[in-house]
């Protein structure tokens, strides 16, 4: 081997080794920004689903009065504003059903998730029950 074509070698495998430490890094931030815009973007959507009450005893249960619907307007809407059809029988099959989706009139913030979702105390999530049935809320991205 001669010296030239040895010092060419070592060029290039210098190269290849920079190529692939800026290629990680490039796929590092990528995945760090991603994971950041994920963790910080509040959703934009409050979905509310019939469960079985089995599944609401495992959380803590709120019963809907007229305070608590005052306390609770998104509650009020989904549930006894215009659009909403109760079916005729209490939902009994399955773990989980889609009652409705509202757009929220402002980005979610960790309040709107504490009221309805999650208890601050005990961490436990939220159910509501209603005319013997019973609701949790969750919340969705929309593009």
């Amino acid at each position: 081997m001669t010296p030239l074509h040895h010092e060419r070698n070592i060029r290039l495998k210098r190269y290849l080794i920079t190529v692939e430490v800026a290629g990680f890094v490039l796929l590092g931030c990528y995945a760090a920004v991603a994971s950041y815009l994920a963790a910080t973007i509040p959703p934009d959507a409050l979905l509310l689903y019939e469960v079985t009450e089995e599944r609401a005893r495992e959380g803590i249960l709120i019963h809907l009065d007229e305070e608590m619907f005052r306390n609770l307007p998104v509650l009020d809407t989904f549930l006894r504003g215009e659009g909403h059809h109760a079916g005729e029988e209490p939902y009994t099959s399955g773990h989980i059903r889609l009652v409705g989706s509202m757009e929220y009139p402002e980005k979610i913030r960790q309040e709107t998730i504490d009221v309805y979702i999650f208890d601050n105390e005990t961490g436990g999530r939220k159910y509501f029950e209603y005319e013997g049935r019973y609701y949790r809320v969750g919340t969705v991205y929309q593009d």
